[in-house]
């Protein structure tokens, strides 16, 4: 690939990354305002044009009236109150079309000039299948909650949010390998370096732990119980937490156990993290490497300060998107400090 065409292909990843975000933060939004099961079919053409004139609006209002979210929770809502939740759901269902058009429309000029070589073109088709089954997995999520109980699986939710959390992460992993890095190796020991990569991935796998259980802690309307800090509602295990048989269902099923283990996983992750940023401030590595580690620490800490003002706050929607949307910044900074030690390993 020329520098040209290392450019090109180098935006359209970021630009992917972006709307990727721009997508997860809608979700959030989405979530929190109870808007998810608002349009209750799915067609990929179709679907992407909203209802036009009156009679679109009352037939579709009249189609969401005839499942359970409508129905046990929502009953004598108005039409202009049922406008406000569709217009999330259709945003996030059109911002999730205009990915899938930013991706394939480049992909095949890109593919047809030949601007791809083999890595970079096996690269483009995983992020296909990947944003592929992220948008069945949508769907399927969604699905969940027109049955009996008007809300989506807390399972499915997680998995909905993992895979645009890998999507975002291989779009930026892969711009970030179209830069052209100089690196010294002269400076830095691969002890050292090795040490610090299992540390950052010790640091990522506690991270990933952190976020299914803070999905699950969404997909339960967990955080919206027990809204005091540290202790919860006076206790530092809340009452009842192991109510549920059997007991290792709580961890996953029983809301307050699970905004438990929200907490007590936030808290060891803050403490992995320090123990990181200390072991790259001692090592013997360049500059850079630690200023990325600091970041990486102070993103960390931010984001630990954001979920204590989301419980706090009762999860007011300002607070819960910001939570969300810190830790796909958590995972961009992780990111960019762990390619920087794999291209200096590397090169030693």
């Amino acid at each position: 690939m020329n520098p040209f065409e290392r450019k090109a292909v180098r935006t359209w990843f970021w630009s992917g990354a972006i709307l990727i975000f721009i997508m997860v933060v809608v979700g959030g939004i989405t979530r929190l305002t109870d808007s998810g099961l608002s349009m209750s079919d799915w067609s990929l053409i179709m679907g992407a044009i909203p209802p036009m004139n009156e009679a679109d609006w009352l037939a579709a209002f009249e189609r969401y009236k005839e499942f359970p979210q409508y129905q046990q929770l929502n009953a004598g809502m108005s039409l202009a109150e049922f406008k406000a939740i569709f217009f999330w759901e259709y945003l996030h269902r059109l911002l999730g079309r205009l990915i899938g058009l930013v991706f394939l429309i480049p992909f095949a000029f890109f593919w047809i000039r030949g601007y791809f070589n083999s890595k970079t073109l096996r690269r483009a088709w995983v992020l296909f299948g990947l944003g592929a089954l992220q948008g069945a997995m949508g769907w399927i999520m969604v699905k969940s909650g027109l049955v009996d109980i008007p809300y989506v699986s807390h399972y499915r939710l997680a998995i909905h949010l993992l895979l645009a959390m890998l999507l975002f992460g291989f779009c930026v992993w892969y711009a970030l390998d179209l830069y052209d890095n100089n690196y010294n190796s002269n400076q830095q020991k691969r002890d050292d370096l090795t040490s610090l990569s299992r540390w950052s991935m010790g640091v990522l796998i506690l991270f990933v732990i952190q976020v299914i259980w803070g999905a699950f802690t969404a997909g339960l309307d967990a955080g919206y119980i027990y809204n005091t800090f540290p202790t919860m509602n006076g206790d530092w295990v809340p009452q009842g937490t192991w109510t549920l048989q059997p007991v290792l269902a709580n961890f996953v099923e029983h809301p307050g156990t699970v905004q438990w283990m929200h907490r007590i996983l936030g808290t060891l992750l803050g403490i992995a993290t320090i123990g990181f940023w200390w072991q790259n401030h001692r090592a013997n590595i360049p500059h850079l490497i630690k200023q990325k580690a600091r970041i990486l620490l102070g993103m960390m800490l931010t984001q630990y300060v954001l979920g204590i003002l989301t419980v706090i706050t009762h999860v007011q929607l300002l607070m819960g998107v910001v939570h969300q949307a810190g830790a796909l910044a958590v995972l961009f900074f992780w990111i960019w400090y762990y390619h920087d030690i794999k291209s200096n390993w590397a090169s030693v």
